[in-house]
């Protein structure tokens, strides 16, 4: 996609292309979509718009990806400063998706330099009201929490009001969605006891990481348990009869088979948070009050 993107655009400054999904975490399995996405640093946004459509086109048919479901998170491209906007009338579910995407998962496909200028200016914008050392960032750690319980709530949305197969969301939520929250808190966790410039070059550092190898860098060989249920979750995932069985409507065996290892997976992370976030380490509390 980088290559393509380059040949495509050359040195074009004016915006930038990342990805978010399962194509950034490096997890694609069969179905995988490509969660692309087009934000403008400067000028209008319908050439932006225009670009987004046919780098779309070029990568259904020179690479057989397919792309973002119409008229969802990723139809239209954004400007880069209404995902800087935190918080009030105008952060709504768009907004607050591409801001946590680009951050907790995001990854560059044009325009490096920029994708990481924006990622920084989102953090500085988090901490600028410099937490002490033993604060850790309760702006983004709520901003973080809003966005889990936005996704837990529009699944809801989707069965109810769009009529959406419910199984294969429900164990996507339980698995890659709570992983990627979990390892936001962990990443929130390492700024305990540090100068809040640090706590900036530390969320830095872990939010350029996948979402795994954040929790294998910041909790070690403690992460076992928790990866070896998601490595099964995503080989199921990735057998083309699994998927098939979960996109069916009802309760299949397959899905019951994968709730009951979401449950674990669950408990693992439980644990993994009790074990973790000790000696005073103020997180776990801030989860919950």
């Amino acid at each position: 996609m980088r290559k393509a993107a380059l040949d495509r655009f050359g040195d074009a400054s004016e915006f930038l292309i990342g990805v978010s999904g399962s194509y950034a975490r490096r997890e694609a399995t069969v179905g995988s979509d490509v969660d692309l996405f087009f934000l403008a640093t400067e000028g209008e946004l319908s050439s932006t718009r225009d670009r987004q459509a046919a780098f779309r086109d070029l990568l259904n048919a020179d690479f057989n990806m397919k792309p973002p479901a119409k008229d969802g998170i990723f139809d239209d491209p954004l400007p880069v400063e209404q995902i800087l906007e935190i918080g009030g009338l105008n952060d709504n579910n768009v907004t607050l998706t591409r801001r946590m995407l680009l951050l907790l998962e995001g990854e560059w496909v044009f325009n490096e330099r920029k994708f990481d200028q924006v990622r920084s200016r989102l953090l500085e914008k988090y901490l600028y009201y410099r937490p002490e050392r033993e604060k850790i960032c309760m702006f983004l750690l709520n901003d973080i929490i809003r966005y889990w319980r936005t996704i837990c709530i529009d699944l809801e949305h989707k069965i109810y009001a769009d009529g959406k197969a419910r199984e294969v969301r429900l164990i996507n939520l339980r698995f890659s969605r709570m992983l990627l929250y979990a390892s936001g808190v962990l990443a929130i966790g390492e700024g305990y006891g540090l100068s809040w410039k640090k706590k900036i070059e530390s969320l830095r550092m872990l939010f350029a990481k996948h979402p795994i190898d954040r929790i294998r860098f910041i909790v070690g060989e403690k992460a076992a348990p928790v990866l070896e249920l998601y490595a099964g979750f995503l080989r199921r995932l990735n057998i083309l009869a699994d998927r098939r069985a979960l996109e069916e409507d009802g309760r299949t065996q397959v899905f019951e088979d994968m709730s009951a290892e979401a449950r674990e997976f669950r408990n693992a992370l439980h644990n993994l948070f009790e074990g973790h976030f000790v000696d005073g380490n103020p997180t776990i509390r801030a989860l919950l009050l």
